[in-house]
């Protein structure tokens, strides 16, 4: 088959690398990234019209979803496949999601159920992959295990820099008050699934009286009382849970935390620098005894994306509960799941003076996504299931 694979700006090349690697024939589009939340009018989308326009392809396919290219794709009658690693993603939230000639594949089954409520159709739910050839291919040399291994590991954001620190000192006390209630309500509480929070039309309205407005909602149709209750609660979650697990962690063992520049952190948390996803990331999965999931709170109850990458380099993951993780994991065997600060405390103790356990259990962990979660596996259902959508 021939796939036209067009840059997503921030994406990765994998899925490019993967389906060559399958024998399929890629042509790749990378001279002007793609942007994916914005309806304006991308000139690079006219250069890939002309390249549908007079060659022959069985699919476009990229990460995340960009309107403009399906609404291409759709005028060419060439399928558009769209891989979807965030939730939630504003660009799925456009009239151009009903286009008949999307195939939209989401790791989120509660992002994908908001979608077929809405009449979208060519909505598959899939989990996402790693690329466990270049996992076993990295050059790993003598030293790195003193310059990447740490006790505890966290690569990842802190998403310090939100809205709710902006602006909830000048909302009403009628407002903020229930936010904070929130807030301590779900802070590092993981036994069960959290919807995305609704934020009140009062809320909305002191907002606005701030002028916190966004273009992107004048935009995407996605609905105000979710997407300020993500921007301001979800978001504030986030670097409550993941400050909280690592002050919390970094009392008793070594935390290293690899984040943007800039980002602060207590003098107990030793930050470095962010890595190269190809050539560093990985390194620090193998060689650190533990290494921590802390899934953003906006996905509901998908397997995100840094779990599939630390178990595919043979690392040891311990991860915050998530409703879908058993659909494709065992805990216990594959990985670790906690549901509470307090299970995240014992287990840490237990695995870091286990460590027999701890390399079974990361094994069996990069057997499992060898097996069925590398993006060749996962991206030969993907054609399966576009195919299957032709023969209809």
């Amino acid at each position: 088959m021939r796939f036209l694979f067009p840059y997503t700006e921030n994406s990765v090349f994998d899925i490019a690398f993967a389906l060559r690697d399958m024998g399929h024939t890629v042509d790749v589009f990378d001279k002007k990234p793609l942007i994916v939340n914005t309806v304006e009018s991308q000139p690079y989308c006219q250069e890939i019209k002309r390249a549908l326009q007079t060659s022959i392809y069985d699919y476009v396919i990229t990460y995340l979803y960009i309107p403009e290219l399906s609404t291409v794709c759709e005028e060419c009658g060439v399928d558009y496949i769209a891989w979807v690693y965030d939730s939630p993603l504003l660009s799925l939230h456009h009239a151009s999601i009903y286009h008949s000639h999307n195939r939209l594949f989401l790791f989120d089954q509660a992002q994908a159920n908001r979608l077929r409520a809405i009449g979208v159709e060519h909505i598959y739910h899939l989990p996402l992959a790693a690329m466990v050839s270049r996992a076993d291919n990295l050059c790993f040399e003598e030293t790195d295990a003193e310059a990447y291994g740490h006790e505890i590991a966290f690569v990842g954001q802190l998403y310090s820099q939100n809205m709710y620190n902006d602006c909830i000192h000048m909302l009403p006390e009628t407002i903020a008050t229930p936010c904070k209630h929130y807030l301590l309500h779900e802070l590092c509480n993981w036994h069960q699934m959290r919807p995305w929070p609704v934020f009140p039309k009062a809320g909305i309205d002191a907002i606005h009286s701030l002028d916190f407005h966004n273009k992107d909602l004048q935009t995407f149709e996605f609905p105000e009382e979710y997407y300020w209750g993500i921007m301001l609660l979800s978001r504030k979650l986030a670097e409550m849970e993941r400050m909280t697990a690592l002050s919390t962690l970094a009392e008793s063992h070594p935390v290293d935390l690899y984040a943007p520049i800039g980002t602060c952190v207590p003098d107990a948390i030793r930050l470095h620098p962010p890595l190269n996803y190809y050539t560093q990331a990985g390194k620090v999965f193998r060689h650190s005894k533990i290494n921590l999931n802390l899934t953003l709170p906006s996905i509901e109850s998908g397997v995100p994306q840094r779990v599939f990458d630390i178990l595919s380099f043979g690392g040891f993951l311990m991860t915050n509960a998530q409703p879908e993780i058993e659909d494709f994991f065992t805990p216990g065997r594959d990985l670790v799941v906690f549901h509470d600060l307090d299970e995240l405390k014992s287990l840490t103790d237990y695995y870091l003076s286990h460590p027999k356990e701890r390399e079974a259990i990361a094994q069996n962990g990069y057997e499992t996504v060898k097996e069925n979660y590398s993006y060749e596996k996962v991206l030969a259902q993907v054609i399966y299931l576009c195919e299957q959508e032709k023969e209809h």
